[in-house]
């Protein structure tokens, strides 16, 4: 019983042992040339693998360490150095490399390094895409990936077809913008942080000659996001007009009220508070507007903008009505007076037929005194 318990804990630190060293250090990796790649396009890729450990070994021997590529044509080159000695190992070719653990099993006490360079093409493809260059793993005897045991360097694929058809969206959505900008500047709306952007990705856009593919998406990305960022700009010009229009119609209500309440006649018209409540109504909507543009919703903001300039206009029409009203107004305790607009026509026009008469009058006594004296 005694030595079947030390022969478990003898596999659990034997287990212990390979699971410590079950990874590798990633020493350097490099792909060439770097960036997008088109089909087609002669591709090599370097890394160096470092398997120290501070325990057991550096590699179990029935472990497998595996690179993988998806380059067409692929061929390996791989040496393994230890303590700097450099040891080459034959060529091979195809989709994977294998390695017997056996070639990587060294004492812990030893400095052991794998050097592998694969060379290939890049396949065609129908569409843009990443690129398993170069895939390294570190298998267990079941060929399971052990943990920490896998490394991957990709790249991207660029589908020609692909980048036309960017260039051919970038310079519709430019042409979009064109029109959205004129359409806001006709209204009255700034434009000019829009503008800059529009010029930023027509500058990028013309930039975009295909050439290079990774400079030319690079050219596309920057001016989409010019596009998108002048179309916020323009959306939040338009909300702070509309909010500017509906604080205007704010104040040319306020102009009216007190108007109203430094005229005593007027002051406790029911009709005035009710201008007043409307008034009020209008500029809850207009606070929600301005709350709405600082949040960036700025739809939002236009929705109660325009509401707030609605319902300021009602009441401004109420009050400039009210104003130029001739007639009877009710107070607020249901007394009548009459409406100043009202007493001044009346007086002006009696005023009016009085002075006719006079005129009148004068006119007929002057014709019947020529008369008398000429009846002498």
């Amino acid at each position: 019983m005694k030595y079947a318990i030390k022969g478990i804990i003898i596999l659990f630190l034997l287990c212990c042992i390979v699971q410590a060293g079950a990874a590798f250090k990633m020493e350097s990796s490099e792909v060439t040339p770097s960036g997008d790649l088109a089909a087609g396009t002669a591709v090599t890729a370097h890394a160096v693998v470092d398997f120290s450990t501070l325990t057991g070994t550096t590699f179990p021997s029935t472990d497998t360490f595996q690179g993988f590529t998806e380059l067409d044509k692929a061929k390996w080159q791989y040496s393994i150095t230890i303590n700097g000695a450099d040891n080459p190992k034959p060529d091979a070719s195809g989709k994977y490399l294998k390695i017997n653990g056996f070639d990587l099993d060294y004492p812990s006490s030893q400095s052991v390094k794998l050097l592998i360079t694969v060379e290939g093409v890049v396949p065609q493809t129908n569409a843009t895409q990443n690129l398993t260059v170069l895939r390294l793993q570190w298998l267990d005897a079941t060929t399971k990936v052990r943990d920490n045991g896998e490394f991957t360097l990709t790249s991207k694929v660029v589908n020609p077809d692909d980048l036309v058809k960017n260039v051919q969206q970038a310079q519709s959505d430019l042409k979009t913008l064109r029109a959205d900008i004129d359409q806001r500047a006709a209204a009255g709306v700034g434009t000019d942080e829009a503008e800059a952007k529009y010029k930023l990705a027509e500058q990028n856009i013309k930039s975009s000659n295909g050439t290079n593919f990774t400079a030319t998406q690079a050219n596309l990305d920057t001016a989409q996001k010019a596009i998108a960022d002048a179309e916020t700009s323009l959306d939040k010009s338009w909300a702070q007009s509309e909010i500017d229009q509906a604080k205007n119609s704010l104040a040319n209500v306020d102009q009216l009220i007190t108007y109203f309440k430094s005229n005593p006649d007027m002051t406790n018209d029911a009709r005035v508070a009710a201008i007043t409540i409307q008034r009020e109504n209008a500029d809850q909507a207009y606070t929600a507007a301005n709350e709405s543009l600082t949040a960036g919703n700025y739809n939002q903001a236009r929705i109660k903008a325009n509401e707030s300039a609605t319902k300021a206009l009602g009441a401004y029409n109420d009050a400039l009505a009210l104003r130029n009203g001739t007639g009877t107004t009710k107070t607020l305790n249901n007394t009548s007076t009459e409406s100043d607009g009202g007493g001044l026509g009346i007086i002006y026009y009696i005023l009016v037929v009085v002075a006719i008469g006079l005129v009148v009058g004068g006119v007929v006594l002057y014709q019947r005194r020529n008369r008398w004296d000429e009846l002498g």
